[in-house]
């Protein structure tokens, strides 16, 4: 213990005069005292000698230090698998009963020496050793960083990790556990290492999205251990109804097959499909025949239209290039040919239109009235008059003619992303023919992919531009021959990458129709069954802030028509999140609520909770993997019979021993509150004494 001051030390004798001072200027004049008897008199002079000396050392602020010698155990970690593959073993019935009881009874016994700390890990890491195998998934890696988030700096003696060695989830626990410095890690080598009789589905490949009408692909992988000579029937059924079926034939006794199936996209919405291998008599377990998968299946491809004054190559360019994308259905005829239906397109491309032709402009008017996204692209064909009327943002002045331009990329463009290869490719393309203007006027807001250049020298014109009116977008390339383009991307490139990367960007950015919803609930659409269901929204006002003073509910039922109780979202900022919680395999539909404005918004959608089979994939242990955590960090491995051995390994582990550390502890002497009862009492008692003796 030490005692220290703010300010220089020989300050403390200044205290002490100043205490001498006031008590001898107090009493040395006192009359009433004249009576008394001098050793009272002294001794209520030191007591006010005293109490004034301690406040004025007080005012010094002096700090006192403390040190504290602190012994800490060793914390042993006792870290359990709880995942499904440590029952689907010959030794099952001992690992979840006999051995549970070893269990409990080894932590007991490092109970007495050591600090013992337990954790289950899966899915999760969890406090404490509620073990009931139900865990879908092993990761060793999670364990390892809280492991290493709870312990670091402390006296982490010995981690006991029991476990078959099966990792499904995360990075491998060799590399991770480089994490956990001069800390053993001691192994207990659960479950069965021999490859037993079972066909396993391993592994089914497939698509998230597919369009009505469209075939997709589904690689299904299966493996067969010890069934050498056998077969089996590979089958895909939905709703019962079996789509696709294949016999095969396993040669090996370790074997791996691959087959893939093509399947027709029939119905719209979410598809669940049934992927499953005949079950065979012997095999270890029947869990992992059978997988299901789900696919969204679209009807809203995005319809585009191209009219034309006249054939072009241009045309069969673009055409191509969109039709790359299978989420375009690209659909072209003469503006001659074209009887007006416009429903259902997401973009319009005229291409030399507007013409003379009043009949044709009339169609186009009203493709423009009602809001149809659309790309013009002007060439010498155009009616330059009757495009400017349209008013959509960019006005041709005093056109006359046409005449050649190469193209030069905006540096400010930010409406979409333009690779680095295609950025690098533009300045090479072909020129344009292009309206040969006296000017143009471009409307304010408008963005500006391209500029023209006119030989060398670059100009401020525009190339391709594009604008938004009315909630409506529009675009403009300025020039006839893009075609061109295509032929030279491929001469340079030997490939057509840059020019349908640049045709199906534009698209996509006109085609692409903003939310412009007040309330708004995004969701993941399949969740694994051991995920929580996470559900984010978003509320504006008026004027398009984000808010979240309102209250937003939600309800989601099961497929059988069973109503969950609402659920109240939580405030995340200026949105609203919620966590629902673990729901069983099945599809669930969903709908959130909010009173908003004297206005009810609601939104509805579905999700689906998928089964996950991951420690029926591969139910051989890997003991090799726990020996090498052991063997690496220090430690031993062990095999749950030797429960004892191992307690006596780790208790005669000389590294796993109490640390004995120094704790300083510094804290001002004003805050004792001790000190503040001594001055009460020093002066309460001169006070007592004085009255005592006749004075005040």
């Amino acid at each position: 213990m030490s005692l220290e001051f703010s300010s220089p030390a020989w300050y403390v004798l200044i205290c002490i005069l100043i205490g001498l001072l006031y008590s001898f200027i107090f009493y040395r004049k006192e009359k009433l005292f004249n009576d008394v008897n001098k050793v009272v008199v002294y001794a209520m002079a030191f007591l006010r000698f005293t109490s004034v000396c301690i406040l004025t050392l007080l005012l010094l602020e002096p700090l006192i230090e403390i040190e504290n010698q602190i012994i800490e155990k060793p914390v042993l970690v006792i870290a359990h698998d709880n995942s499904e593959s440590l029952l689907v073993n010959k030794d099952s019935s001992f690992i979840n009963s006999d051995y549970l009881i070893s269990l409990a009874s080894f932590k007991e016994k490092l109970e007495k020496k050591y600090e013992v700390k337990t954790f289950t890990f899966g899915d999760k890491v969890k406090s404490g050793l509620e073990i009931d195998f139900t865990d879908k998934q092993t990761g060793v890696s999670d364990l390892v960083e809280d492991l290493h988030n709870r312990y670091y700096g402390r006296n982490l003696g010995a981690v006991i990790l029991a476990s078959d060695g099966i990792v499904n989830k995360g990075s491998s626990p060799i590399y991770d556990i480089k994490k956990i410095k001069h800390t053993p890690f001691f192994t207990i080598a659960l479950g069965d290492t021999l490859e037993r009789k079972d066909l396993i589905l391993n592994n089914v490949v497939h698509n998230r999205l597919a369009y009505k009408g469209n075939d997709f692909p589904v690689e299904i992988i299966v493996k067969a251990n010890q069934f050498a000579g056998s077969k089996a029937k590979v089958s895909i059924t939905k709703d019962g109804v079996e789509l696709f079926s294949k016999m095969v034939f396993f040669e090996k006794t370790s074997d791996i097959i691959s087959l893939s199936a093509i399947l027709e996209a029939r119905s719209t919405g979410k598809q669940r499909y049934v992927v499953s291998v005949g079950e065979l008599v012997g095999e270890l377990t029947y869990e992992n025949n059978k997988r299901e998968f789900y696919i969204d299946i679209l009807d809203n491809k995005q319809q585009i239209l191209i009219l034309a004054k006249a054939p072009h190559p241009d045309i069969a360019a673009m055409q191509s290039a969109l039709k790359k994308n299978v989420n375009y259905e690209v659909k072209s005829m003469l503006i001659a040919d074209y009887e007006g239906e416009f429903k259902g397109y997401s973009l319009v491309i005229f291409h030399q239109l507007p013409s003379r032709n009043k009949q044709h402009n009339i169609r186009i008017e009203k493709i423009i009235k009602a809001g149809v996204p659309s790309l013009f692209v002007l060439g010498s064909g155009t009616n330059y008059t009757n495009f400017n009327e349209y008013n959509l943002g960019l006005e041709c002045i005093g056109v006359n003619g046409v005449t050649n331009v190469t193209a030069s990329v905006s540096t400010s463009f930010t409406e979409f992303t333009v690779s680095e290869s295609l950025k690098e490719s533009i300045p090479k393309f072909p020129p344009l023919k292009t309206p040969f203007a006296g000017n143009y006027k471009i409307a304010n807001g408008s963005s500006i992919l391209l500029f023209q250049k006119v030989g060398v020298t670059a100009t401020d014109y525009p190339l391709f531009v594009f604008n938004e009116k009315n909630d409506s977008k529009y675009g403009f390339i300025l020039g006839e021959g893009i075609w061109r383009w295509k032929l030279n991307d491929y001469s340079n490139n030997k490939s057509h990458d840059n020019f349908n990367d640049l045709v199906s960007k534009m698209i996509q950015y006109l085609a692409l129709k903003e939310d412009k919803s007040k309330f708004r609930v995004y969701c993941e659409n399949t969740f694994l069954e051991n995920q929580s269901v996470v559900f984010e929204s978003e509320l504006y006002n008026d004027s398009y802030d984000l808010v979240n003073q309102e209250e937003v509910l939600l309800e989601i039922t099961n497929q059988s028509g069973e109503v969950y109780p609402a659920k109240s979202f939580s405030r995340s900022g200026n949105a609203y999140r919620l966590d629902a919680g673990i729901f069983e395999v099945g599809e669930y539909s969903y709908n959130a609520t909010v009173m908003f404005g004297g206005k009810k918004l609601n939104l509805s959608g579905d999700f689906t909770v998928a089964e996950l089979k991951a420690e029926y994939t591969n139910v051989v242990a890997d003991h090799g993997l726990l020996f090498n955590i052991a063997n690496n960090t220090g430690g031993y491995m062990f095999y749950p019979n030797e429960l004892d051995q191992l307690a006596k390994a780790i208790f005669n582990k000389e590294e796993i021993v109490d640390v004995s550390y120094v704790e300083k502890d510094v804290s001002a002497l004003i805050n004792w509150k001790w000190i503040f009862g001594l001055i009460i009492l020093l002066l309460s008692l001169e006070w007592f004494m004085r009255k005592r003796n006749g004075a005040y």
